[in-house]
């Protein structure tokens, strides 16, 4: 990344489950910005690059489903890893519309080695949890993810490859490879940590489902990592 640079890393899904939306803003100079968006699946393959244009002073959207049409399927979802390159004084925001609800992603916050960041969260029976991971880094990262809820505290190690997406089920792929079931009776309050092992830069966020009456009645919020 050049020092007249700003590079951010979002995660980004297609439809029908999800619809990610770019929004570029630059208030400095004149003329017009050039951004750069490099796509990666989630075996963090570049399948797509392309450079956009908006007038400085004005917010560019950019809708990113005509360009994603090569994301892998995980999980259930098609999705991946954008780098997002713009001059220095750019802000880069990511809209995604999961279901009917709405979440602006800012910016997000990464996590590099011997660091960790804390999600707080509420685990039971009735709510679903997507771990999304992206690592943002040209080499392969080993995350540590630890969920802390009552006097329990289980451990996991995933394996992301360069510049890769991971989305993981909280509840079926993690939880439910611990002996302990205490937490489907009812709501704990909860914190997740994660770590990285090496010195790979990775992001995290929480999807969380709250199931309806019918799946249009489904409420879905994310949660982001500091």
């Amino acid at each position: 990344m050049s020092i007249t640079e700003v590079t951010s890393h979002f995660w980004v899904a297609r439809p029908p489950f999800f619809s990610s939306t770019l929004l570029l803003a630059c208030d400095e100079g004149e003329g017009r910005v050039t951004t750069t968006l490099t796509l990666f699946d989630v075996d963090g393959v570049q399948v797509n690059e392309v450079e956009v244009e908006f007038p400085a002073g004005e917010v560019g959207i950019v809708e990113l489903e005509p360009f994603s049409a090569a994301l892998k399927m995980q999980g259930g979802v098609a999705h991946g890893h954008l780098a997002v390159s713009s001059p220095v004084g750019t802000r880069h925001l990511c809209r995604q519309s999961i279901g009917g609800s709405t979440a602006m992603m800012q910016d997000p916050i990464m996590i590099k080695g011997r660091e960790s960041s804390f999600i707080p969260l509420i685990i039971g029976a009735q709510r679903e949890h997507q771990v999304v991971l992206v690592n943002a880094s040209p080499e392969a990262a080993q995350v540590l993810v630890r969920l802390f809820y009552a006097n329990r505290a289980p451990e996991w190690t995933v394996n992301i490859p360069a510049n890769a997406s991971k989305l993981i089920s909280l509840e079926q792929e993690l939880l439910n490879t611990s002996e302990d079931t205490s937490w489907e009776k009812g709501a704990l309050q909860a914190y997740m940590r994660v770590a990285v092992r090496q010195q790979a830069t990775v992001s995290c966020h929480i999807i969380e489902r709250i199931p309806g009456e019918s799946p249009e009645q489904d409420a879905f919020r994310c949660l982001a990592s500091w």
